[in-house]
């Protein structure tokens, strides 16, 4: 009588579970490479979503402040301030010309405190009296047109976000 040997054929034998494993071995790098960068590209987006929030808030700080220091301003605006501050701490700050000049290694709300919270990112403010048919082009003396350029820069990844705004006298 010969014997029968049942063999049951579920399963993987040893030899398949070494070759998935190779397989598996060599594709995984590749696959995982693109998780890593996603995940890198992640706190990129992150950064310059604070950054843009931080440019923000300074512009629209810097909107909500007088055209000049002047009150009644002549038809030809010639009769404007200099741009700069007029000898006046951040808080005191009236009118947007104030804020030309600034450059605070971190950013400083409305009130003149430190926002510790964003230690490597730092805020500039230039504003400049432009002519009409240059609106990037600064020009020495008062006209009716001011240009306010925000930068905040992120000192980790050396990005820089900048906004522009124009604000006329009329």
């Amino acid at each position: 009588m010969g014997y029968k040997r049942n063999m049951n054929k579920k399963g993987f034998t040893l030899i398949e579970v070494v070759m998935i494993i190779v397989i598996l071995g060599i594709m995984l790098p590749g696959i995982m490479m693109y998780f890593i960068q996603g995940v890198k590209n992640s706190a990129d987006s992150q950064r310059r979503a604070t950054a843009i929030f931080l440019a923000e808030g300074l512009m629209e700080e810097i909107k909500s402040k007088r055209w000049d220091e002047v009150a009644v301003i002549n038809a030809t605006c010639s009769n404007a301030s200099a741009i700069g501050a007029d000898a006046e701490a951040r808080i005191a700050y009236d009118d947007i010309d104030d804020f030309s000049g600034m450059n605070n290694a971190t950013p400083v709300n409305s009130q003149g405190a430190v926002m510790v919270n964003y230690p490597n990112f730092q805020q500039q403010v230039t504003v400049s009296y432009v002519n009409a048919a240059a609106l990037n082009t600064a020009v020495g003396g008062p006209t009716c047109y001011k240009r306010i350029e925000v930068r905040i820069i992120d000192t980790a990844t050396s990005e820089t976000i900048k906004l522009v705004s124009l604000r006329t006298g009329y």
